[in-house]
């Protein structure tokens, strides 16, 4: 039999306090809710549906064709959410796997299991919980006689022995989909909210199926999130989870607190990361690279050997045995070759370099290919915008650019090519060449005579 799964990630998150729907705040520099499509992704579940509402184009911006897509017109409860599923999925045999769009700590061994558990025990429905030794807020599980779960109790609607209950809802459920959508039309609507509770289903199907729970021992990975308060405790659990795995496999941390890896990332061996580092995004280190201190490296590809010093790196490669920085900044598809420099205060933009080519200090190289062994003095760049287009420019091997050169582009300047420095370049520049663009000096001898007036003498008296 199909198994699906139902993400809920239609509401508002007003607890928020922000502009962005709930399950597309970032966490680890990515949407939660695809932590979530990440996860379930490598289980063997068919079918993913996030059932979206509020600002819904966000999320699908998000996900894109990764899953289906159900439509909750109205906000009116979970129960209403997952009704919002039938034109998709009533009526098809199989299993649903239901959990919020809140919920990034839950990773696929653990959605494995909980499916496997489901189908061993025979159960129709199987609801996840957790116990809390202080449960205020939760759903209480609340069992009969011979234990077993007759129903799920919202904290507001418990009484006084019902908040005592330690086992808790942790809003996660297992449950044979022709029965789901059956029971969906039973539930009422709470009159003191006027929504309808998908906690509601275990109290009905425990009439006629076989109802049973999933105690999970650590609470953390069934963690909703409901404020920016409880963003940061999901983030340190993740960061601290992610730095022991890559620990354990032999990438070196210095103060590990400080540095944020995020989810997706692959760090060889032999990797030393220094600390405040941040390395997210589909992120790649290569064995023996140093990145950091204080460093962010975002979508980039770091080779073998690299060192990466108090620098920013965005969707950017940088070779094996090159070093960036203090103070550096490679951008939108810098590509750096191997055995460069790319030093103090040094941008690089959409641009191409080749083997062992430096640019030591306080340049811009932007839309440019750059050959080999090519020097940039201190303060070059690449004029590359003329107010409306942006403009290549083309470097060879083997050239030496003095120190303050303009290369207007669209410009190409040839191997073997010296440019003085001060010169600001606006033609090509052919093979072996020196190029001069500077106005000849003038010196005015005497000058400073005529331009400062003397002061007059001060009378005696």
């Amino acid at each position: 039999m199909k198994k699906y799964a139902l993400i809920l990630a239609a509401g508002k998150g007003t607890r928020m306090r922000t502009e962005l729907p709930k399950c597309a705040f970032p966490i680890l520099g990515k949407p939660m809710i695809e932590y979530i499509v990440e996860n379930i992704e490598k289980t063997d579940i068919d079918e993913i549906i996030a059932i979206v509402g509020h600002k819904k184009e966000v999320i699908q911006n998000i996900l894109k064709d990764r899953v289906q897509y159900a439509i909750q017109e109205q906000i009116l409860g979970t129960g209403h959410a997952v009704l919002s599923a039938a034109p998709l999925l009533e009526g098809k045999e199989g299993t649903t796997f239901i959990l919020p769009g809140d919920m990034p700590l839950m990773e696929y061994p653990l959605m494995d299991k909980l499916m496997r558990a489901h189908e061993e025990m025979g159960n129709d429905l199987t609801v996840v919980t957790m116990i809390m030794e202080y449960p205020k807020g939760y759903g209480r599980i609340v069992r009969d006689e011979y234990g077993t779960v007759k129903g799920i109790v919202e904290e507001n609607d418990c009484t006084e022995s019902e908040k005592h209950i330690k086992e808790v809802n942790s809003s996660v459920y297992i449950v044979n989909n022709k029965a789901l959508f059956e029971t969906l039309k039973l539930i009422k609507k709470n009159e003191r909210k006027g929504e309808y509770y998908l906690t509601d289903i275990v109290a009905l199907m425990h009439q006629t199926y076989k109802v049973n729970t999933f105690i999970v021992r650590n609470a953390m990975v069934t963690m909703g999130i409901n404020d920016l308060y409880s963003i940061s405790i999901a983030e340190k659990y993740l960061r601290d989870s992610i730095n022991k795995s890559h620990m354990l496999s032999g990438v070196s941390m210095v103060n590990p607190e400080t540095i944020t890896i995020g989810h997706n990332v692959v760090i060889e061996e032999g990797v030393w990361i220094y600390p405040n580092t941040s390395i997210i995004g589909n992120s790649v280190i290569k064995k023996g690279a140093i990145i950091g201190p204080n460093s962010e490296v975002r979508d980039s590809f770091i080779d073998e050997g690299a060192e990466i010093r108090h620098s920013l790196i965005i969707e950017s490669r940088v070779g094996k045995k090159t070093t960036v920085g203090p103070f550096a900044h490679l951008r939108g598809h810098a590509n750096i070759g191997d055995h460069n420099r790319i030093g103090n205060f040094v941008e690089v933009k959409n641009s191409t370099t080749g083997f062992d080519t430096k640019a030591a200090h306080l340049a811009y190289i932007g839309d440019a290919v750059v050959g080999d062994r090519v020097n940039f003095g201190c303060g070059s760049i690449t004029v590359n915008y003329d107010g409306v287009k942006k403009h290549k420019t083309l470097i060879g091997n083997d050239v030496f650019i003095g120190c303050n050169v303009n290369m207007v582009a669209p410009i190409e300047i040839s191997d073997n090519v010296f440019i003085a420095a001060g010169s600001t370049v606006t033609k090509d520049i052919p093979k072996g060449s020196l190029a001069i663009a500077r106005n000849q000096q003038i010196n005015k001898e005497d000058y400073y005579k005529f331009l400062i007036k003397p002061k007059p003498t001060e009378e005696k008296h």
